[in-house]
């Protein structure tokens, strides 16, 4: 039996990557890292007109972002999960750092004089709430889960599917689950904020936690 806010969700999912929880809130899910992503953002783009662009990243990140763009930056690292992450998303195209939705995002939104506003946890913020969620033994676990993931099988024919099966492998444990939810609390009332002033915005999300934000809107 379904839960009754997920059937309420259903009612205002537009196509499976949409969704319009109120007038003047357009929430898109993108697929982190894949460069056919940077269609879908820009298809969006044109289609709604936005006053505001809000991207899924942190303050920090949005000005590295911008460093990376301009060559003032030109390397970008990536983490040993972001590597195999990679590595597994690559079976669905061609796959580039910084995202490329972020990317076509960010360079839009410039070109069109469209105001950008990040909306993940500063990482003073960030960090508080992790140390807060996040016990020693789930961090040691944490630590250790790369070596299953780079075991396990990975559905390589349906890209939400794998989305799905990532987010469970790399945040399945209920204390991670937690700190998801609180991000994704934390954005959903940052869309909000940034709504009371600016409409319509488009949010540039991350598909795995796209359902979770509009939950709170």
């Amino acid at each position: 039996m379904k839960d009754p806010k997920e059937e309420d969700l259903e009612k205002i999912m537009i196509d499976g990557r949409t969704i319009i929880p109120r007038s003047g809130l357009i929430l898109l899910g993108t697929v982190k890292g894949l460069v056919s992503e940077s269609d879908l953002v820009a298809r969006a783009i044109k289609k709604h007109s936005p006053q505001g662009i809000c991207l899924h990243i942190s303050p920090e990140e949005m000005d590295g972002l911008g460093s990376v763009i301009s060559g003032k930056v030109k390397t970008t690292p990536m983490s040993s999960y972001e590597m195999v992450y990679a590595k597994r998303l690559s079976n669905f195209g061609e796959v580039q750092v910084p995202s490329p939705s972020l990317v076509k995002a960010y360079n839009m939104g410039k070109k069109k004089g469209i105001d950008l506003h990040p909306l993940d946890m500063d990482d003073e913020t960030y960090t508080d709430v992790y140390t807060e969620t996040i016990g020693g033994i789930s961090m040691i676990r944490a630590s250790m889960r790369l070596r299953s993931i780079n075991r396990k099988k990975f559905d390589k024919e349906n890209i939400e599917t794998f989305i799905s099966q990532w987010e469970k492998a790399v945040n399945g444990t209920k204390a991670f689950r937690e700190l998801e939810s609180k991000r994704e609390e934390y954005m959903a009332d940052r869309i909000l904020q940034i709504s009371r002033s600016t409409k319509p915005i488009l949010c540039i999300l991350e598909l795995e936690r796209l359902k979770g934000i509009a939950l709170h809107l």
